[in-house]
């Protein structure tokens, strides 16, 4: 008997996130240390693949809405796969980084679209979308895992041969999940996103909160760019390295299967104050050279600094929109408040990156105290944002 729809939605954004889990952590990795990038060109291909998102991002829906979500996530995957295979050979620097632009931007818009995969082909059995997720998930942590296995034992080089054979595994296996998706992502043209947003955002309390929101989350940039190479040339192993991602992950996971029961009184308003403390204090800790026993415990904080700010503008957003705002705010608020946010922060942990490297491993990790001077910032919008609460919605 063959496997249910619901099985190869799942197995598919599975798939997806075995390139995810290794990109995120280990395609920096490969960026300095094959390619010979500067902090500034490792952080400025991801700056400028999140600013293409904003348009990117609306492009991919319509087209995923009239040609069918399943060939769009397999074609975004396949170009995400051509440049991880011209990666490969000697090339000049600029065209490695003009393709991690390329690959950088196809992780950006891939995302929205396995969700969708989820959302669809989960809809009517099992797996549902909560156990689908849990999958996907997983297989972001086991990449976590084998890229750091990989690069300790073989090098960066291996880890791009490793990207390489999940690409492919991640092309084809959209291509077995159920046509007819297209209701499952929302077609808007481009102008239409921009105008109706600026008019979700014109709401009372709705801009300073997200706002708040956004520089909470953008202070992940400087570890998302550079915690992996941070933690090389701190002598930390690629076995560890791994590890150290999958436990910020499965952290999230654990309070994002708990949140319901856990967090049921709790408003979005106390949520955005506990993500933002939690990520002072990982910030914070993170800028001096800690021994790897200490940096495990310091990782468990990603469930604060990520996940509950996360959750908390879920439950914001659902709570001061209208069901029918709920998609366009989703998507807008990605393209045009937390990318520009996590774009000027990691272009900003990139030159830091750079400006500290003389003074060794000692100096370069005070750039996460630049990206406490966000979180003071965002923790400042989030005690405004409790000053002008908004006044919650009444569904029909």
């Amino acid at each position: 008997m063959g496997l249910s729809a619901s099985w190869r939605a799942a197995l598919a954004a599975g798939a997806v996130n075995l390139v995810l889990g290794a990109n995120l952590p280990y395609l920096p990795v490969w960026m300095e240390r094959a390619a010979g990038m500067s902090g500034a060109e490792i952080a400025g291909a991801s700056t400028l693949a999140i600013l293409i998102r904003i348009f990117a991002g609306p492009l991919t829906a319509g087209i995923a809405q009239d040609h069918g979500l399943r060939g769009t996530l397999a074609a975004v995957m396949a170009i995400a796969l051509g440049g991880y295979v011209l990666l490969f050979p000697d090339t000049p620097r600029a065209v490695d980084f003009f393709l991690c632009v390329v690959i950088y931007s196809a992780m950006n818009v891939m995302g929205p679209l396995f969700e969708a995969v989820l959302v669809f082909g989960t809809r009517n059995g099992r797996p549902d979308y909560g156990e689908g997720r849990a999958i996907a998930s997983a297989a972001f942590v086991i990449a976590n895992l084998a890229g750091g296995a990989i690069l300790g034992a073989w090098g960066p080089d291996w880890v791009l041969v490793y990207l390489i054979a999940a690409c492919v595994v991640a092309a084809i296996a959209p291509l077995f999940t159920k046509q007819g998706a297209r209701a499952a992502v929302a077609r808007r043209p481009l102008i239409s996103t921009f105008t109706d947003s600026f008019t979700l955002y014109r709401i009372p309390g709705v801009f300073v909160y997200l706002l708040a929101a956004a520089l909470i989350q953008a202070s992940h940039g400087a570890y998302y760019a550079f915690a992996s190479n941070i933690w090389i040339a701190q002598g930390i192993d690629g076995s560890h390295i791994g590890a150290l991602w999958a436990i910020g992950v499965a952290a999230e996971i654990l309070l994002l299967l708990v949140s319901r029961q856990l967090l049921m009184n709790m408003n979005y308003y106390t949520m955005l104050w506990i993500g933002g403390l939690g990520a002072l204090i990982r910030w914070t800790a993170a800028g001096f050279v800690l021994p790897v026993e200490a940096v495990y415990v310091f990782q468990t904080l990603h469930a604060a600094s990520f996940a509950m700010t996360h959750i908390g503008t879920m439950r914001f957003l659902q709570a001061a929109l209208p069901d029918d705002k709920l998609s366009l705010a989703y998507s807008a608020n990605g393209a045009l408040i937390f990318g520009p946010a996590m774009a000027v922060t990691g272009l900003a942990a990139g030159l830091a990156y750079d400006a500290l490297a003389p003074g060794g491993i000692e100096a370069q990790t005070k750039l996460y105290w630049l990206m406490v001077v966000i979180i003071l910032a965002g923790l400042a919008l989030t005690w405004r944002a409790t000053r002008q609460p908004i006044h919650p919605v009444s569904q029909p």
